[in-house]
């Protein structure tokens, strides 16, 4: 790692550069490790998101679980870690956000359309999943850090496709309740079918690129993607008509993206400009098993 340490000021002249709208609503996918050294670490990362977008704007994050690998696994919107990284658990740890309630896709949402975000989620997936929210209420994403791969708004566009090979199901798992009860929690899961050959959501991203609907730049070290998720849906329409395998690996090959060099870590692809500056918590650390272990121990020290 090199280079001075960004601030969050400088975060968010980045960020207001790359056009991140006062009073809008946006959802994020990031890395904190592709932005470099941040003075003040996640935390400067939310704040630097909330400045660019105002008061009026309202933040939105993925806050995921994964219950699967664990069989005691209780849901607590107020306490269960995100398994996003640091910057999506520095913001669900944030004094006013809302967490839906999900047991592998919730999100948290800051802002003052948070709470009607959030409350009306009845699904991560359904007619009135955040996602289908943030396409109706003209919402952005930024991919700061991160490929297409990671822009879970396609995944919700192929529930809407209907396509064939995420059939929906329900799995039920356990919640805990404000007051401390825990109780039974059904949601709905779209899992691949067998057979399924890997996701390619970089091909619909270099075609939205091409078509002049993904602004790049830099925040920090990191390349970022800012787009409009109506634009995404659109395109998404379009490609699926051309094509029913078009969200879908290609012989097994991922689409190269034009823009940014690409390195792999042990949390998935990140987008740099300089790979010396990529900060690393955690050295020695090789595997995404001993990376999310190195995190939930030192969260604290790192958000």
């Amino acid at each position: 790692m090199s280079g001075k340490p960004v601030r969050r000021q400088k975060l968010t002249e980045d960020l207001t550069s790359l056009g991140v709208p006062k009073g809008g609503l946006l959802l994020v996918h990031s890395s904190l490790r592709s932005i470099g050294y941040v003075e003040g670490g996640a935390q400067a990362v939310v704040g630097a998101l909330l400045d660019s977008l105002g008061p009026e704007g309202t933040l939105m994050v993925p806050t995921f679980t994964f219950p699967y690998r664990n069989p005691d696994f209780v849901f607590d919107p107020h306490e269960t870690l995100s398994c996003m990284g640091a910057i999506s658990e520095a913001a669900r740890r944030h004094p006013e956000a809302h967490r839906s309630i999900d047991l592998q896709h919730s999100y948290a949402a800051i802002g003052p359309l948070a709470d009607a975000i959030i409350e009306s989620a009845r699904s991560a997936w359904g007619p009135d999943s955040p996602l289908v929210q943030l396409i109706r209420r003209g919402g952005m994403v930024l991919l700061l850090g991160v490929t297409y791969m990671s822009m879970t708004l396609v995944h919700q566009c192929e529930v809407l496709l209907g396509v064939p090979y995420r059939p929906t199901t329900r799995i039920t798992g356990q919640l805990r309740e404000s007051d401390g009860s825990v109780v039974s929690l059904t949601n709905m899961a779209t899992h691949p079918a067998p057979g399924h050959p890997g996701s390619d959501y970089n091909r619909l991203g270099q075609r939205l690129e091409d078509a002049g609907k993904a602004k790049t730049g830099l925040v920090g070290n990191a390349v970022a993607r800012l787009l409009y998720a109506c634009d995404v849906f659109e395109l998404a329409k379009t490609l699926y008509r051309e094509d029913s395998k078009g969200f879908l690996k290609q012989n097994s090959v991922l689409t190269q993206l034009r823009v940014a060099i690409s390195i792999e870590t042990p949390k998935g692809v990140i987008c740099v400009s300089d790979p010396s500056r990529i900060y690393n918590p955690y050295p020695g650390v090789k595997s995404e098993k001993e990376y999310d272990e190195a995190q939930q121990k030192g969260s604290a020290e790192h958000l």
